[in-house]
């Protein structure tokens, strides 16, 4: 496929330098071969260096008045630099993308993680093919040279190089006929190497960088020499691999008269096609000896910047805007239009129109669906029919397109010079970044209407085309008012999706004044009459679809808000962005597919309940009673599972054993007068505002220890032999941890004041006649949920008596949840440590955490059956915060884990 090198950012692309001939603008072209900088558009995105599923499907991570129809993004990644050129192996999962910044950086398109950096040039990646068994990769750039690569050991195995002064290379192409690589030079030369017969030489001083440079090594009209920049000396590598020179017999001089951007290379037919900016396409014959020119097509002198070939048409892209299309069959021009006009087939009847672009990139589907990338978009369309749709791709010039097959599937993936590379599903020629949701939901609706038990795809592709829909769903459990609507439409969706999977029942259990929950149970797959099936366990897996509030308004990224729309998953640098992607709507769906797919598979063994509630984020208000009176539809249970945590680190997997519980309360002062004037009353009794601050300060001394009577006494100050050898493995795995913090956030209790209100306008000279505080009391498992509400009123009141005031004091009680605290050493932890260390190649960390989740310890009481947690992410998650995100890999390993977990818990002894 055709790469390019243009358009700098130190010689920006003016109107008046865009309509000029390409050859006429070798200065803009050429400057970037010694300094290379940063676009005007670059992110500011930071990469992430972990190992990196094209088999997914996210919406547009932007919106615009350009964006019409435009395809799914699957997944997006952020450099500091333009990404100048692509090539993807499929079937290794790799994406390779060459920088301006001379890097090729390997993107493992399962995880969506940069796997690896490649090293070996001196200039900027201009282009990247492949050989086709996908074990050969070849670069090109601006420092004239070509390296090869073995792909299996990510390492550079020759340097080919030209004694004549090449320039930039533009375009590679590979004969695995002929074992032959062709490239294509800005000194309008065609160079060609067998490397197979190609004698390796010892002696690097041939290479252009070590031979005499006509601007740096030049003296200038004083006699000095030009100042080399460090630039220059810094990124000059020493040579590792064979180095092959080029023969004289095997360039091709002035092959065109213009840079030769383009290739197109067909084996079978020993044919190779080449654009250049004489705007000429020439049909050249090759064999082993060389090259014969058979046919050239003119395209009126406009610069070919691109090419490509769908059966028997020939596409050239042009630097006027325009693309010419050509039969091969009888070398005629059958067409000519303006990438972004309406693509009449009468040339006479197309204006140019006000600005033209440059078609920088094209590619074609096999279904015949031509792409051309130009500034700031692609444009879709398909010879012969009226279908053309244009989107916003990128924030500037596409500079790279290429389309590849995986898993039978069709892909597209841009690069431009906004520093970024994406990849898009082209997949039957969708066009809504909905696609995958929409045949998900007409997949439901089918379902309604069959007994058929054939459920929808559990691949990647459909995980996370879900949770793209399920983020979408503004599920603000705290704000009924406004998102009731969404959270009881997500609820249905819920409920839909388990029957699509298999489902043997699927019902939503309804919360008084709250969002209902979301049951289903999937039957083990084993015949239900046989031994096997008495002995079968019954597992639950708890979840919530709730979620944090979230500020939509981008705009307010400058003060920390959101820097893309939370209800609109987004996919970057390996990460998925949105509210609820981390806390709890991934880590559910993980749930739910890897028991779709064991039951698909005819591999589930034991019945699986899901318990997925509406209210967790607002302190699960209703959910006890529900259970409760729905404990014979749920059964019996031998264990509870759960993911609604995060590692402690980015970098170690843990395993949750424990939580602390909390009561939330307010306590009020309030006077028998009404609001009065500080300057009229002031001093004349006692002042409501005054009584609670000092009940206040008696819940607290002034180390923060509580000192609610009896409070500690059930607390034991020394560890057990097994908590000092979890807190020994804690401080020494992850950095920045001490263990006095972990025992002050786990093992021992709080008490926080949150706020204080006080009634009338709230002014500097009011005395209000009503204040309150709100507060909540962080308990630990040895203490006694009952018993510390009691000491706490007892005490209140006990202090507040002790003031003699004549206010009174009333003490509510908001919210309640028991702490948890599970065995490390049952069964069910002791799989899910062995399959997280299968999975991340490491022991997990035995960690508990501060906060609460209400319905844990509830549900082992009520169930009879211990619970064990699994967090999903990682501790940069943002939960509850601006840009929440969840790592893929994470995502696909929680997956796999739970997958071989589910299969191994057994039926629990009594």
């Amino acid at each position: 496929m055709p790469h390019h090198h243009n358009c700098l950012d130190d010689n920006p692309i003016t109107e008046t330098s865009r309509r000029l001939p390409l050859r006429e603008r070798i200065p803009t072209m050429r400057s970037s071969r010694y300094s290379p900088s940063p676009n005007r558009g670059s992110s500011n995105h930071q990469e992430h260096n972990s190992s990196n599923n094209i088999d997914s499907v996210v919406s547009q991570d932007e919106q615009s008045p350009d964006m019409v129809n435009a395809l799914p993004l699957i997944h997006k990644w952020h450099h500091e630099f333009s990404i100048l050129c692509t090539v993807a192996f499929p079937s290794r999962g790799l994406l390779f993308c060459g920088t301006q910044d001379h890097l090729i950086l390997v993107y493992d398109m399962t995880t969506f993680q940069r796997k690896q950096i490649l090293r070996g040039h001196t200039g900027s990646i201009l282009c990247l093919t492949k050989s086709q068994d996908e074990t050969l990769l070849f670069s090109g750039g601006s420092d004239s040279l070509v390296k090869v690569w073995d792909v299996s050991k990510m390492q550079e195995s020759h340097t080919i190089y030209s004694l004549v002064d090449i320039g930039d290379i533009f375009s590679l192409t590979w004969s695995d006929k002929l074992n032959t690589l062709y490239f294509g030079c800005q000194n309008a030369a065609i160079l060609f190497v067998h490397l197979l017969d190609a004698v390796p030489k010892s002696d690097a001083s041939g290479l252009p960088v070590n031979r005499w440079d006509k601007f740096f090594d030049s003296k200038g009209p004083t006699g000095d020499k030009a100042t080399v920049p460090s630039y220059h000396h810094q990124k000059v590598p020493q040579v590792q691999s064979r180095i092959i020179e080029i023969p004289s017999s095997n360039i091709i001089p002035y092959a065109h008269n213009g840079f030769i951007y383009s290739m197109k290379l067909f084996d079978d037919r020993g044919v190779l096609i080449t654009g250049a900016g004489d705007g000429v396409a020439k049909i050249w014959k090759f064999n082993s000896t060389g090259l014969r020119l058979v046919k050239e097509l003119d395209n009126d002198e406009c610069g070919i910047l691109s090419l490509t070939v769908h059966d028997q048409y020939l596409y050239c892209g042009l630097n006027d805007g325009s693309i010419k299309v050509w039969d091969l069959s009888t070398n005629q021009q059958l067409l000519s239009f303006y990438s972004r006009g309406g693509g009449s087939e009468d040339e006479d009847t197309i204006s140019e129109p006000e600005l033209q672009d440059e078609v920088l990139s094209l590619a074609s589907s096999k279904n015949g669906f031509i792409f051309n990338g130009s500034i700031g978009g692609v444009t879709k369309w398909k010879f012969g029919t009226d279908i053309k749709q244009f989107w916003k791709a990128h924030d500037e010039l596409i500079l790279s397109l290429e389309i590849f097959e995986r898993h039978g599937k069709s892909y597209l993936v841009t690069g431009g010079n906004d520093s970024s590379v994406a990849i898009w599903n082209i997949n039957c020629g969708e066009t809504s970044a909905t696609a995958t949701a929409t045949a998900t939901a007409t997949a439901i609706a089918t379902r309604h209407n069959s007994s058929s038990n054939l459920v929808t795809s559990t691949d990647n592709e459909s995980l996370l085309s879900t949770l793209s829909h399920l983020c979408s769903f503004k599920t603000v459990s705290k704000k009924p008012e406004l998102y009731i609507d969404d959270s009881r439409r997500c609820a249905n969706f819920l409920r839909d999706l388990f029957k699509l999977f298999g489902a043997a029942e699927s019902e939503l259990i309804p919360v008084e004044n709250g969002n209902p929950i979301v049951y289903s149970c999937f039957k083990a797959n084993n015949n239900p009459n046989s031994e096997q099936s008495q002995h079968k366990p019954r597992i639950l897996w708890y979840g919530h679809y709730d979620v944090i509030e979230a500020e939509e308004d981008s705009s307010s990224v400058s003060s920390g808000g959101w820097d893309s729309d939370p209800f609109k998953m987004t996919a970057n640098d390996g990460y998925l962005l949105g509210r609820g992607v981390s806390d709890n709507k991934g880590p559910v769906l993980a749930a739910i597919y890897s028991i779709a797919e064991l039951f698909q598979n005819g591999e589930l063994t034991s019945d699986v309940v899901f318990l997925i509630e509406g209210e967790e984020e607002c302190g699960s208000f209703g959910f006890q009673r529900a259970i409760n009176d729905n404990l014979s539809l749920i059964g019996e249970i031998d264990w509870v599972l759960l993911s609604n945590s995060y590692w402690l680190d980015e970098l170690t997997p843990c395993l949750n054993y424990g939580l602390r519980g909390v009561m939330s309360a307010s306590i009020e002062i309030c006077s028998d007068g009404p609001d009065r004037h500080s300057g009229v009353d002031g001093g004349v009794s006692r002042e409501p505002t005054v009584d609670l601050i000092k009940l206040l300060g008696k819940l607290i001394d002034d180390d923060g220890k509580v000192l609610i009577p009896g409070f500690y006494n059930p607390i034991s100050e020394k560890l057990t032999a097994k908590e000092e050898q979890l807190y020994d493995d804690i401080i020494s795995s992850v950095a920045n941890t001490n263990k006095d913090t972990l025992l002050a956030k786990w093992k021992y209790p709080s008490l926080t004041v949150h706020k204080i209100d006080v009634s009338g306008p709230r002014n500097n000279t009011v005395i209000p006649k009503t204040c309150k505080g709100s507060l909540s009391i962080r308990i630990v498992p040895e203490q006694n949920l009952e018993q510390v509400k009691q000491q706490f009123q007892s005490h209140v009141m006990a202090s507040f008596k002790s003031l003699n005031s004549d206010n009174h004091v009333t003490i509510k009680l908001i919210h309640e949840a028991e702490p948890w605290l599970g065995d490390p050493s049952n069964e069910a932890f002791q799989i899910l440590k062995e399959e997280v260390t299968k999975e991340w190649h490491k022991e997990p960390l035995f960690i508990r955490e501060g906060g609460s989740i209400p319905s844990v310890r509830f549900l082992e009481k009520v169930l009879n059956a211990p619970a064990a947690q699994i967090p999903c992410g990682q501790s940069t998650d943002n939960a509850h915060l601006d840009n929440e995100k969840l790592r893929v890999t994470n995502l696909y390993a929680l997956r796999r884990i739970l997958h071989n977990t589910f299969v191994k818990l057994p039926k629990r002894n009594s």
